[in-house]
């Protein structure tokens, strides 16, 4: 696998190019003029045996005067090792999160639910409703209640809210009126 001078000469392009883009140079300019732009996001595709092909490319290629310092190749072995590792413990989580959100939805399966919703006034508005099933829509995990579909994000509480009091009441306790003398149980004669 080895470097020839047109991918050299790309790859110097591409970071002047990439230099110039701090600049002022956008995306679709770069594009025009030929160059490939890569999303940071997105997978390069390189894996740990490329990084091995690259290392025996190097070994074969090593010259009396310029001799390959097997420290440093053993350092980034380990280092692509530990990023591999990584890479299968995140793949690992994310599997066993999406596993565990679809048990939570399932056993939603049969409850009430209280589910927010915003209207077309932008109002925050409550459904009520006992959930017939779950699934995944694009990516997103979704219950159906009363019909209509609602991701499970948007569950407000498993069983139906309580009323808000509202407001002015005095705060009254159930009972009836009390004072301070009478919280005992105790009753003071009247004179």
């Amino acid at each position: 696998m080895q470097m020839g001078l047109e991918a050299l000469s790309t790859t110097g392009s591409a970071y002047a190019a990439q230099k110039s883009s701090s600049t002022g140079t956008t995306a679709e300019e770069l594009e025009k003029l030929g160059y490939t732009i890569s999303d940071p996001d997105e997978d390069l595709g390189l894996d740990f045996t490329d990084f091995l092909q690259l290392m025996v490319a190097q070994l074969q290629n090593q010259t009396i005067d310029n001799a390959t310092d097997t420290t440093d190749m053993l350092n980034q072995l380990v280092q692509m090792s530990v990023v591999s590792m990584m890479s299968s413990v995140k793949n690992s989580l994310d599997t066993l999160t999406v596993s565990t959100t679809m048990t939570y939805a399932a056993s939603l399966v049969g409850k009430t639910v209280t589910v927010g919703t915003y209207n077309e006034e932008g109002k925050l508005e409550e459904v009520v409703g006992q959930v017939t099933g779950t699934g995944t829509y694009q990516g997103t995990q979704v219950i159906f209640v009363n019909g209509e579909m609602y991701p499970l994000s948007s569950i407000m509480a498993v069983g139906e809210l309580p009323d808000i009091p509202e407001e002015g009441t005095g705060g009254s306790t159930e009972g009836g009126d009390q004072t301070d003398g009478e919280q005992t149980g105790e009753t003071t004669p009247e004179v």
